[in-house]
């Protein structure tokens, strides 16, 4: 997605917009910090708060200056030790540091966060940790992101301040379409144009309504219906030509470049980003700009300017190693490069590099979808079966029925999460047996289990000379080309495929399908315990690897075999 400048705090690629809940929303703009070695006349001493803070706003471009009235803001409020105030203070310094020195912006936010921490106040500390979230979320540190937002949704539900609760809600949907949930980000991003159209008593109505037409946007663009996607981009188009928003315009030109792109006109796609470019000023923002002009360029086969263009968006992700989903299929388009070109080593960089990307991809996905479901999706929709519960009291209007059916839909859920960490235990158990009973169960798989009764119809000699061609087979890891079939690995063995398939079914007790598969599976767990590359692998390249045509396959072979899926093996193992 597009990054944008003064646009939503979008989780993929947009600068940071945060609330300010008492003045106004803080904007986050392209400024650097400067040392406080500044003369002060006592004019500017004697300005009131809100004074300072409107001098702040006016001076972001000037950043010597904009430092300064911070300073004033918070010397201030130590001075007369206002605390909320103080607060304050340190939430303006916060802002101008998230342009230059993230690191400084959160060291800010600890600072509201300790000196609120006890208070029992409507903005604080809530939002501490709400602005702590989103300068975690902008460097990719995503698990504290979420975690301080929750802090953040308990202390605002409490205290009943809605207008902190939709900011929540708006970073809860990003975070979800980041990780791949789009149809759920879907849903929030439409309840909150719903509800910005309904409720006009947000500080700043129009500002919401620009950030919610680009989430849902975005949300389109992914799910692919990008007439959708045109639509609410063109909406916004129009609002912030009506509005006069110059920035957020060309926030909304570049978005329409990619769906011009998606929607394969590359050359009107090119002419909007272009315009755009001279607009963008956060990192990810230029990194999106040149790998959606690298990938028209590849279209158009202008092979050239495409390897500059995704040259340059590589070189911004080296300088701020924030894992946004292009920056994959960057890695991407270097290898295929580079294969072209003969070139090995290069080959062999840009592989490790994506092995090493999906990996934290895959981790992150992991962590933060479960963190989301059980601490953020659970407690949500617990609430709000506590809501309906209340509301049926209140009114004294709704049947039995539907209380028992409430009450039958908890036993359900608790039913549901029972079995889920039954089979959790389970998984565990079976995980254990496999990691420590495998080598007995291999040495059984090769012990010769001959019948002289069911195969006195042929003759020991080509029994004995079966056999060991199949130990043979399996010690050389035959079972692993995609190809062997029991016809082929018949004429192999200089015999017929009924002779063959008698002898598997005595000997290893199970038909030449499943003997093969149970093969590949034990290949498979040996190789998964003892290479800790083969575990970096996605799931469809091991399958891949030892001989299964597709995931599924794989997938359903291992759980036949084990009780356990892969992925679950895979995630165990690492740990």
């Amino acid at each position: 997605m597009t990054l944008s400048t003064n646009l939503k705090p979008s989780i993929l690629n947009n600068t940071i917009i945060t609330f300010n809940l008492l003045f106004y929303l803080i904007i986050s703009q392209t400024t650097s910090a400067q040392n406080n070695n500044l003369k002060t006349s006592d004019s500017l001493k004697n300005k009131s708060y809100e004074e300072y803070a409107s001098l702040f706003y006016k001076n972001q471009n000037d950043s010597i200056t904009a430092y300064k009235y911070a300073n004033l803001y918070l010397t201030k409020a130590k001075k007369e030790k206002d605390i909320i105030r103080i607060a304050r203070g340190f939430s303006l310094l916060a802002s101008f540091h998230s342009a230059s020195n993230l690191s400084l912006a959160i060291t800010n936010c600890d600072s509201i966060i300790s000196y609120t921490k006890n208070l029992e106040h409507f903005e604080f500390p809530a939002y501490g940790y709400l602005l702590k979230g989103i300068y975690n979320n902008h460097i990719g540190n995503y698990n504290n992101a979420i975690s301080n937002y929750l802090i953040a949704k308990e202390l605002a539900s409490k205290n009943k301040n809605f207008e902190q609760l939709f900011f929540i809600k708006n970073r809860i949907g990003q975070l979800k379409l980041f990780w791949g949930n789009k149809k759920e980000a879907l849903e929030i991003f439409k309840s909150q144009l719903i509800e910005i159209k309904q409720n006009n008593h947000y500080k700043d109505q129009e500002q919401l309504h620009f950030s919610t037409l680009f989430n849902l946007s975005n949300c389109f663009i992914l799910l692919k219906e990008y007439d959708s996607a045109l639509f609410y981009c063109k909406t916004g188009i129009q609002k912030s030509i009506k509005n006069n928003k110059t920035n957020i315009y060309y926030d909304f030109v570049a978005q329409s470049g990619e769906i011009l792109f998606h929607k394969n006109y590359p050359k009107m796609a090119l002419d909007s980003i272009e315009k755009s470019f001279p607009f963008e000023s956060s990192n990810n923002g230029l990194l999106n700009n040149h790998y959606y002009r690298g990938k028209i360029y590849e279209k158009l086969t202008n092979n050239e300017k495409a390897y500059y263009h995704f040259s340059k968006a590589d070189s911004i992700y080296n300088l701020t190693m924030d894992v946004v989903p292009e920056v994959r299929e960057i890695q991407e388009y270097f290898i295929n490069y580079y294969k072209l070109k003969g070139d090995i080593k290069n080959q062999l960089k840009y592989i490790n590099r994506l092995l090493h990307l999906d990996s934290i991809i895959h981790n992150n996905h992991l962590n933060l979808n479960e963190t989301i479901f059980k601490k953020y999706d659970t407690p949500l929709l617990l609430a709000k079966k506590q809501e309906l519960i209340t509301h049926l009291k209140e009114k004294e209007k709704k049947t039995s029925f539907i209380i028992y059916g409430l009450v039958g839909i908890l036993l359900i859920i608790f039913f549901f999460s029972f079995q889920f960490f039954k089979n959790q235990r389970t998984y565990k158990k079976r995980f254990k047996k496999l990691l420590f009973e495998q080598k007995k169960e291999i040495e059984n798989n090769i012990e010769n289990k001959t019948n002289s009764n069911e195969l006195h119809e042929i003759s020991k000699d080509i029994v004995d000379a079966i056999l060991f061609n199949l130990k043979k087979f399996e010690k050389n890891n035959g079972f692993i080309n995609n190809q062997i079939t029991l016809a082929n690995l018949a004429t192999d063995f200089n015999t017929n495929s009924r002779y063959l398939s008698k002898i598997i079914n005595v000997n290893k007790q199970k038909n030449f399908s499943t003997y093969i598969a149970d093969l590949r599976i034990e290949y498979c767990i040996k190789k998964l315990k003892e290479d800790i590359t083969f575990r970096k692998y996605s799931v469809k390249a091991i399958s891949s690897e030892i001989g299964f045509n597709n995931a599924e396959t794989f997938s359903k072979a291992f759980y036949k075999k084990t009780g356990i899926y892969p992925s679950y093996f895979i995630k165990e193992i690492e740990k």
